[in-house]
């Protein structure tokens, strides 16, 4: 048997973590929580296995783009899931996306993060 996903969310709105991560362990993924970048990266350097980064690309220390970024210093393979209330916020990702990266819209339908999720996971990498 395989062991579950593994996903960290870097989420400062508590209601949108909690909602997310609620959801995520209700269809058997194994969550990491972080409110932001500083306890994000404090996850990224240990030794836990994280399949996928759920990442808000406007945090209050720092932004997605830069973590993912610094994600990928230790962990090239690493897909991420960027989220944004501002529609400006993705316009900002262009060239910054790999092949298994995804951007969503908030509010976004939590069937739609959970498709994405095995989506970026069943691609190659």
């Amino acid at each position: 048997m395989s062991s579950p996903l593994c996903v960290l969310i870097v989420e400062d709105d508590f209601l949108i973590r909690a909602c997310l991560t609620e959801f995520l362990h209700d269809d058997g993924v194994t969550v990491l929580e972080a409110e932001s970048c500083a306890e994000a990266f404090s996850y990224l350097r240990s030794e836990a296995v994280i399949d996928v980064m759920i990442t808000d690309i406007s945090l209050p220390d720092g932004n997605g783009k830069s973590l993912s970024r610094a994600a990928r210093t230790d962990r090239p393979d690493l897909p991420v899931i960027f989220t944004t209330g501002y529609s400006a916020g993705a316009d900002g990702l262009a060239g910054e996306l790999r092949s298994r990266d995804r951007v969503i819209s908030k509010p976004y339908p939590l069937a739609t993060v959970l498709r994405l999720l095995h989506e970026v996971t069943q691609t190659a990498a």
